[in-house]
């Protein structure tokens, strides 16, 4: 039995959600039905459905009278997704802590990240380095989400991601950034394998605390019109 084929909805969803994501559709951007019936090629039914869609994740705004844009970014968005990050994300790794002391496997997997990030270091700044540290460090997330007992919070964070990626890549991908941030990775993978729970905890809250610094830093200095970062 093979895997059905994606319905249209479901590719331009995909498609649009990687264009929000990247930062490729910008901040208050108009999505027309009828530019996206053309630049897609799907009818206006998957067209309207994948807008529903990505309006229930947060990622579009559906605007009486004028139709869908692509949401805005202001400060307090930025705030209450961190805030709600440093809520959620710490309890999450402190289960992945239990559940990688008690499965060697998802210990050596850990390991294995660990060791990755160190070797970041050994690598001269640059863009690329951003982008495979970047690409590296959302695995490690991912790592941390699948390894979490609570299913509601597994699902919940997952729903955060793509918001996060979006301000990481709207704020630019920062090489300097990256040598500061590797040691962030390393406390939490430190105290993850070494099974401290709290420490593990406490090394994510810092690593939240700096990040939302950089994104708002680097935003102050980004071309979009449409972000309010003084609300």
């Amino acid at each position: 039995m093979t895997d059905l084929a994606p319905s249209k909805a479901e590719q331009v969803h995909a498609r649009l959600k990687e264009e929000i994501e990247l930062g490729e559709l910008a901040p208050g951007a108009s999505l027309s039905e009828l530019w996206l019936v053309e630049r897609t090629g799907a009818s206006r039914t998957p067209v309207r459905e994948a807008l529903r869609r990505l309006a229930a994740e947060g990622l579009v705004d559906l605007v009486p009278r004028q139709g869908a844009r692509v949401s805005r970014v202001s400060a307090r968005s930025v705030r209450d997704l961190f805030e709600f990050r440093t809520l959620l994300e710490p309890a999450a790794v402190r289960q992945a802590t239990e559940a990688a002391g008690a499965d060697p496997g998802l210990h050596r997997e850990f390991a294995a990240m660990r060791d990755a990030f160190a070797g970041t270091l050994d690598q001269a700044p640059s863009t690329a380095r951003s982008r495979s540290f970047y690409e590296l460090a959302d695995r490690f997330d991912w790592a941390v989400i699948r390894a979490a007992r609570n299913e509601h919070l597994r699902r919940t964070i997952a729903e955060l991601r793509p918001h996060t990626a979006r301000l990481r890549n709207l704020s630019h991908l920062d090489p300097q950034r990256v040598e500061v941030s590797v040691g962030e990775h390393l406390a939490v993978c430190d105290a993850l394998l070494a099974g401290d729970a709290d420490g593990a905890a406490a090394a994510l809250v810092e690593h939240l605390q700096r990040s939302v610094e950089t994104i708002f830093r680097n935003l102050a200095g980004s071309p979009w019109e449409d972000l309010d970062l003084l609300g």
